[in-house]
Order: structure tokens, then C-alpha cells, then sequence
């Protein structure tokens, strides 16, 4: 039947009802990049082939649209969360997401099955063969029909149907000795691999049609007339294609080298970033696509896909961890971003697996898809978290990977991302026209960042979990990826505390000795805690100086930071050299705590009893130095004096009150080793009191110093109240927060599930 013959559509009755039958003339003619051929499907064979390629993208764009769904029923538990959920509501929106789960894993299954395992050993799954469609009676210039732009075949399927002569494939590389074509890939001025369209044109001109109709002769024998090979030479859709390719690498980020890359790895990520679901050649919009809590934009000639994920969802997951002493400890709610750029198989196992591990190579972490795992279940997720034992099992010790195993895979993309915890709002503002509780209750906050580099940090995961030291000059963490994952994941994500996050890791440290009542962190490395401790007096010492800035100029050892911090404090309190000099320095660690008051609040109890104990040394020198006295003389140590209560004031709770003033000597020591420590905090109270009142002789003025001192220490809690921001101890804040908050971690703000929404999730 030719096509002037054929029906538009044919009309069948059945018990049922009428079925319209409709007839489609599949394509005859592909180009594949990979090999730069053009491919002829023999007419019996088109329909067949077509379906394979079709029914493959077919289950691609379902998963996707299977992860979008999963991330709008999160999105609209999200926002209902935000403002209180009834248990109604609840199960509800749990159903909602599990329905969703269910299908994104159905989904996900049927891709695994068409692509096999994901190979540890070659890196790599089942090969598939990408293809551009531009023959038959849809291409563009027939009728004015547009081509599907992309197909993807499996290998071997492809390979079984040119065994059996009914695909033929014509090299645009012409071995004739006699000038033929080279390859149209050139590259320009800083050596980036691109497409010349020139040399694509003259490669089509040049092929020697009749030579090819006559090699055709059996492919195209059942071939529809009006299939015509020399238009082929003529045909937009490749030119289309290449430059799209060529464009799309425009605004690459400058770390990576951008090339037009035609391997097969380039080609199955093009697949799995679910390039066959458009039907156009737009680099503009970059095939951005959301595949439940991921989201990417693909470089459509490199087959780069940049990408950014929250572990295990948006929403984190509460982490307790099982101490030494076999106790439970609730820290709080966390979530791991990454945001690799991802390439090749290993870069497509990332996107289409639903479980994921951390894996090395040389000094960079990188990112990869684990066959078989699985994510837990979003409500348990959210009722139950992560409970581990602090004992680092073998997997998380991580994979290392040769360079063979990283075949078509850059260098340069290493993983990215941050460790984020759930942090408790600042105070409100007492004459705003909201009211705090309609107000978010926190929203997730970087205090530390994905390393860039790991060298140098072997045995950094000291066997344990979760983990934080000091090393090289940074505090790092090490961290298992069961931890952020789920049981099951392999590897560990080192982190660290750069400049710009010490700030930060700082609230979380203090949040979680809160948390603890200040009873002993095991999470962090002593010797680290003393560093940070230590870090918080010398910064306050000199606010003119980036003290943590200045760690990673030293040797990197906590030694060589207490030998740097022990000279800080010889300033303020040796007398042998200058006297005055001292009392200057304890004059200006005065002023800049009144003036840094707010910092205090994430000072360690060591940190803020050093800080007491430099304010009220003082000596022959102090008393002559006029700074110290007041307009009238009758009072002394005023600015001093001011600075002991702010400090204070940052304390939270009875059993900080104690530590606090059980550690006030020039180092932090425990003052209470071999005593009580009610009796050692009795006497400090009693030793502040008599500061507090020096150069006073009137009675009404030595209670008042006293009373000062009894009064912070009654205010303070005996409970933690969890939940809500740490405040000054006189704050109507503190004082109306004493229990913990019923809408924490409900009613916090997540992030965007579409990056160009503006609703929250």
C-alpha cells in the first residue's frame, strides 16, 4: 500500500464500542553521533525498532514524572505542616506520599529491568545506543512535520537487528584514500571538543547517493516510495542538533572543561536525564527536570548534569545516636545537600538508583548509585529517623576507585553540598503585628561543608559515625553515609568547617551541649572541643583578628593552637613586663565582650569561665591605671564588672551555671577534680561577688552586688526548653520559653521543591 492509498484511520465495532485505528509510518533513517553514521531500518523491521525506542523512552519519562509527583505530595505536606496538621490531615498527606513512593519505586524497577544492575566492577550498566531520528514521513521538511528529536536503543537489541541485515549503517568518516571526509568534530581555541556544522554539511553533500542506493538495495526494497535518500543531504534536522549541542555549553561552569562528548557514557546519562521527553532543541531551558527531592540541569553536548539533592529528603530526619554509656541522644533534625556534577554511568546510577554511596577516588569524594538499596519509607522518615550505634560498621569505611573504574568520568566532578541542621528561629519581635507561633519555627542552616579535598585525612573516621576532630587547622566531620541515607548505604562524606561556616558550627556545638544539658559530647573529639573553646576567647581577645582564618596557617595540631592561645592569655595577665600594658588588655577584652555580648551565647562553659576568670584578675597596676575608675572614684573595674554580668547572662540552665564557674581558671581546668563541685561553685559565686564589689564601701552597694549574682543564678532553668533559640537569661524570650516547643520541627521552612516556585516545602 503506498501512502496516497493509505487510510488516515480505520474504524473497527466491537462489543465494547468502536476502536479507531490510526497508521503511522515509522522512521526509516537515524544518525547516530556516537559513530557520526547515518542508520536505514528496513521497512518490515521500522515499526518494531520504533516501538522498542519509543516504549524505552516511554519508561524513562514515566519515572520522572513518577519523582515529580512524589516531590508535589511532599510539597503539599510541607506547606499543610507549616500551619498545624490535624491527625486526620496526617494520615492523609502519609498516604499521599506513599502512594507516590510506591510508584516512583514501581517506576524505577521497570527502568532497572530494561537496564540491568549497575556494575561496581566495569561502572557501568546495560550499554544503549542514542540515535537522532531525521527519516521518514514525519521529518522535518516532509509536510512540515517535526522529528522526534532523540532515541535510545539498547545495544543489544541494536546489534541483533543489524545481524540479521535489516539495519545498514553508512560512515560519514570516509576511509577513500581518495579525500574523504574526516570527522566533523573540531575543537577551538581552548581546546573544547565542538561540532563544525560545516564540515557536517559537506560530509552529507558528499556522499555518493547512487553508490548508496545500490548498498540499500535490500534494506529499502519494501521502502515507501516517496523515501527519497538525497534529501537527506539536505535535511534541517541535523543542523538543528548540532547547534543546540554547540549552544548548550555556553555558561559551563569554569571548572569544568565543556566538550561536545559523543561516548557512550555521555549518551546513557542523555538518556536517564529523560532528553527523549522533549521534542525540541532547547539549550536554553537546559532540560531542567525534578525527579522527587532531586533536581538537575543537564548540558545537553557534554552530558553533564549538575545536581542538587537533600538526604534523605528535604524535610531531613531526626539522628539519635546510642552513646558510650548506652544512653539515647536526640540531636536534633539534619539533612545532607549534595550537589555533584555528574557524568557517564557512574553519574546515571546517582540519577536512576534509590539508594546512593560515597566512594573515593584519589584525594575527591564522589558520588554514586548503590544497586539494590533502598531509601526508608518517608513515614519513617518522619516518626522514627535515624537511630545508630556510634561503632563504625566496615561499609562505611567507603570504596576507593581506579582510574579505570572512573572511565569518561572528569576529575573535576567531585561532590559538593553542605551538612545542615534544623536551627530554632531567632527571638521574634515582641511589637511585630505576627505572632510568633504563626511564624516558621527555624528552617535548615549549613555549619559545615562537603571537602573538596581529603587528603591528608586519613583515619579520620576514628571508627565511629559520626564524628568531629581537628585537623590541618579545620574542625572536620566524619560522617557515614547509612547516617544520611538510611541502613544499607556505603562510604562516609567527610566535612568541614570553612571561615565561612565556624560561626555556625559554633550554634550547633552549643545547641547540642544544651541539648545535653551540658553533660559530656562524645560526638566531638576532646581535644577538638578544647580548640573550639579556646578558638571563642582568643576571637573575643582580638575581634580585629579571623582567628579561625589564622588555624590553617599553623602546624594543624590542637598543641600548636593551646601554645597560640596560651600566649593570648599571657597578654592579660603577666606583670612582670608592663603592668599597665595588662590592665589596658583586660580593659579592652571588657569592651569588646559588651559589645559582642550575643556571641556569647555560642561560647563553651570552658570558654565563658576563662572569659571570667582574665575579667577579674587584677593587680598594683590596675588600681593605678585611671581607666579603671569611675568619674566619681568611688567605684572601680566598671567596664570590667558590666562584662562579668553579660557573660552571665548567657547562661542557660542551673547545670551550665555550675559548670561554667566550675571552670573558671586561665585554662578552662575543672576546678572540681578532686572536690564538690557545690562547694567549688559556692566559693567562685562568692569570689565574683567580691569583685563585684570592689571600691565600694556602703552597704547598700555590697548587697546589690550580691543580689546582682543570687538573682542570675534563680532565673535560670533547671529544664532545657527545646525548640527555641538560645537567649540572654534576662529576655522576655528565655523567660517565656520554658517548655519545649510543640511546633518544632512542624512548623519549619524547608526550601522550594521547583526551583522557580515561590511556595515553600
Amino acid at each position: 500500500m503506498d501512502q496516497t492509498s493509505t487510510p488516515v484511520a480505520q474504524t473497527q465495532t466491537s462489543k465494547k464500542g468502536s476502536v479507531a485505528i490510526a497508521y503511522h509510518q515509522s522512521m526509516q533513517c537515524y544518525f547516530r553521533p556516537e559513530t557520526e553514521e547515518l542508520v536505514f531500518i528496513a521497512d518490515s523491521e521500522a515499526g518494531a525498532f520504533e516501538t522498542h525506542w519509543r516504549g524505552m523512552l516511554a519508561n524513562m519519562d514515566a519515572f520522572h514524572q513518577a519523582g515529580t509527583v512524589y516531590s508535589s505530595a511532599l510539597q503539599a505536606y510541607g506547606l499543610a505542616a507549616q500551619t498545624g496538621l490535624s491527625a486526620l490531615q496526617q494520615e492523609r498527606h502519609d498516604k499521599a506520599v506513599r502512594t507516590a513512593e510506591q510508584a516512583l519505586d514501581e517506576s524505577r524497577k521497570a527502568i532497572q529491568e530494561k537496564l540491568g544492575e549497575f556494575s561496581m566492577e566495569g561502572m557501568s550498566y546495560d550499554d544503549v545506543v542514542g540515535l537522532i531520528p531525521i527519516g521518514g514521513q514525519n521529518a522535518k521538511g516532509k509536510k512540515g512535520g517535526k522529528s522526534t528529536r532523540y532515541a535510545y536503543v539498547k545495544k543489544g537489541y541494536f546489534s541483533k537487528t543489524q545481524q540479521g541485515l535489516k539495519l545498514h549503517s553508512v560512515s560519514l568518516k570516509s576511509s577513500d584514500g581518495k579525500g574523504g571526509a574526516q570527522s566533523f568534530m573540531s575543537k577551538d581555541k581552548h581546546g573544547r571538543a565542538l561540532i563544525d556544522t560545516g564540515k557536517l554539511g559537506k560530509q552529507l553533500r558528499a556522499l555518493e547517493w547512487p553508490k548508496l542506493k545500490l548498498e540499500l538495495k535490500d534494506v529499502l526494497k519494501w521502502a515507501n516510495p516517496d523515501f527519497d535518500l538525497e534529501s537527506l543531504g539536505v535535511d534541517e534536522v541535523l543542523f538543528d542538533w548540532a547547534e543546540s549541542w554547540n549552544h548548550s555549553l555556553h555558561g559551563e561552569k569554569k571548572e569544568l572543561i565543556a566538550n561536545v562528548d559523543l561516548s557512550g557514557g555521555a549518551q546513557f546519562m542523555r538518556y536517564v536525564s529523560n532528553m527523549g521527553a522533549s521534542a525540541e532543541f532547547d539549550p536554553q531551558r537546559r532540560q531542567a527536570a525534578i525527579n522527587g527531592e532531586r533536581k538537575w540541569s543537564l548540558t545537553l553536548a557534554s552530558g553533564t548534569v549538575a545536581l542538587t539533592a537533600y538526604v534523605p529528603d528535604r524535610f531531613g530526619w531526626n539522628l539519635k545516636y546510642t552513646d558510650s554509656k548506652q544512653q539515647l541522644f536526640d540531636m536534633g533534625h539534619f539533612r545532607l545537600v549534595v550537589s555533584p556534577s555528574l557524568t557517564g554511568f557512574i553519574g546515571g546510577s546517582v540519577v536512576l538508583e534509590g539508594q546512593l554511596q560515597v566512594m573515593v577516588q584519589g584525594d575527591k569524594q564522589v558520588l554514586a548509585g548503590q544497586s539494590g538499596g533502598r531509601l526508608p519509607r518517608f513515614k519513617e522518615r518522619r516518626t522514627r529517623g535515624a537511630v545508630f550505634y556510634q561503632q563504625m560498621a566496615r561499609e562505611d569505611e567507603g570504596l576507593n576507585l581506579s582510574a579505570e573504574g572512573f572511565a569518561g568520568v572528569r576529575a573535576e566532578a567531585g561532590l559538593k553540598g553542605s551538612l545542615q541542621w534544623l536551627k530554632p528561629a531567632e527571638p521574634f519581635d515582641p511589637e511585630s503585628s505576627v505572632p510568633g507561633l504563626l511564624k516558621s519555627t527555624g528552617e535548615f542552616t549549613d555549619f559545615c561543608s562537603i571537602a573538596g579535598s581529603i587528603s591528608g585525612l586519613a583515619g579520620l573516621g576514628a571508627g565511629r559515625k559520626f564524628h568531629c576532630t581537628f585537623i590541618n587547622g579545620r574542625f572536620y566531620f566524619h560522617v557515614a553515609a547509612s547516617v544520611c541515607w538510611g541502613a544499607g548505604a556505603k562510604g562516609a562524606v567527610v566535612c568541614e568547617v570553612g571561615v565561612n561556616t565556624i560561626v555556625e558550627f559554633g550554634v550547633w556545638l552549643i545547641y547540642q551541649l544544651y541539648r545535653l544539658d551540658y553533660s559530656f559530647f562524645d560526638v566531638v573529639k576532646k581535644d577538638a572541643f578544647a580548640a573550639y573553646s579556646q578558638y571563642c576567647v582568643m576571637q573575643m581577645a582580638d575581634a580585629a583578628l579571623t582567628v579561625y582564618e589564622a588555624y590553617s596557617r599553623l602546624s594543624g595540631a590542637t598543641t600548636e593552637v593551646s601554645r597560640k592561645f596560651r600566649l593570648a592569655v599571657d597578654e592579660f595577665i603577666d606583670e612582670s613586663r608592663d603592668g599597665i600594658v595588662s590592665s589596658r588588655n583586660r580593659n579592652a577584652l571588657a569592651s569588646t565582650t559588651i559589645s559582642r555580648r550575643q556571641n556569647l551565647l555560642r561560647y563553651t562553659p570552658e570558654a565563658k569561665g576563662i572569659l571570667l576568670y582574665l575579667l577579674t584578675r587584677h593587680g598594683k597596676w590596675d588600681r593605678v591605671d585611671p581607666e579603671n575608675r569611675s568619674s566619681a572614684f568611688l567605684d572601680v573595674f566598671a567596664t570590667r564588672k558590666e562584662a562579668v554580668i553579660w557573660v552571665l547572662r548567657s547562661i542557660q540552665t542551673r547545670a551550665e551555671w555550675r559548670k561554667v564557674l566550675c571552670r573558671l581558671t586561665v585554662d578552662g581546668s575543672n576546678l572540681a577534680k578532686n572536690a564538690d563541685e557545690a562547694t567549688v561553685e559556692k566559693e567562685q559565686e562568692q569570689h565574683l561577688i567580691n569583685f563585684l564589689q570592689l571600691g565600694f564601701n556602703r552597704d547598700d552597694e555590697l548587697h546589690k552586688a550580691k543580689y546582682e549574682i543570687v538573682s542570675i543564678r534563680q532565673r535560670l532553668k533547671v529544664e532545657i526548653a527545646w525548640g527555641y533559640a538560645l537567649a540572654m537569661n534576662d529576655t522576655w524570650h528565655y523567660k517565656l520559653n520554658s517548655m519545649d516547643n510543640p511546633h518544632y520541627p512542624q512548623r519549619c521552612m524547608f526550601s522550594p521543591c521547583d526551583e522557580n516556585s515561590d511556595q515553600l516545602a
